[in-house]
C-alpha cells in the first residue's frame, strides 16, 4: 500500500508527534503517551517506517558545542544546463546543509555551516569557482529566532 492511500489514524499520528518531540523514548514510554501497548507501538512506528512515513531516526546534535558558529544562507544562480552538475557539486560539500530549487530571481538556495568567517570565505571561493555557478550572493544568519523540522500530520 502507498502512503498516498494510507489513512494514519489518531494513533499514527500519536506516535509519529511523540517520536518528533524524543525518538529516544522506548516502546513503553511512547504507548504511555499514546495509550496503547508498546507491542502496537512497535508495529505502527514498522509500518510508518516501511510506508516511508518515517524516512528515519536521527540524533539532532547542536552544531555549536562542536564548534560551528556560523551559518549562511546562499542564493545562486547558474546555468541550468548544468543544473545537475552544480547540483551534484553542491551535495558533495560538507558544510553545505540543505540545497533547494526554488522559483524566482534564484535558481538554488543553500544553507551552509561553517565554523568562522575565514571557513566561509574559502567555502564561497570553491563554490563560486563551481562550473555553471553564474552569481551567488550570501546572508549570514545573526541568530536563529525558530528552526523545527516538526511536520504535524
Amino acid at each position: 500500500m502507498s502512503n498516498k492511500n494510507r489513512f494514519l489514524d489518531d494513533v499514527d499520528i500519536g506516535i509519529l508527534n511523540v517520536l518528533q518531540e524524543d525518538a529516544d523514548l522506548t516502546y513503553a514510554e511512547i504507548a504511555k503517551r499514546v495509550g496503547v501497548s508498546p507491542s502496537t507501538v512497535y508495529m505502527r512506528i514498522k509500518k510508518l517506517k516501511e510506508q516511508g512515513f518515517i524516512k528515519k531516526v536521527v540524533a539532532v546534535v547542536d552544531p555549536e558545542l562542536l564548534g560551528y558558529k556560523l551559518k549562511a544562507l546562499l542564493f545562486m544562480s547558474i546555468d541550468v544546463k548544468k543544473f545537475n552538475k552544480v547540483v551534484e557539486h553542491l551535495s558533495s560539500i560538507p558544510q553545505v546543509k540543505s540545497i533547494y530549487d526554488v522559483t524566482g530571481e534564484w535558481a538554488l538556495v543553500c544553507t551552509l555551516l561553517v565554523k568562522d568567517h575565514t571557513e566561509l570565505s574559502k567555502l564561497l571561493d570553491q563554490i563560486g569557482s563551481i562550473d555553471g555557478v553564474l552569481n551567488t550572493s550570501t546572508l549570514v544568519v545573526l541568530r536563529v529566532l525558530k528552526e523545527d523540522n516538526k511536520v504535524l500530520p
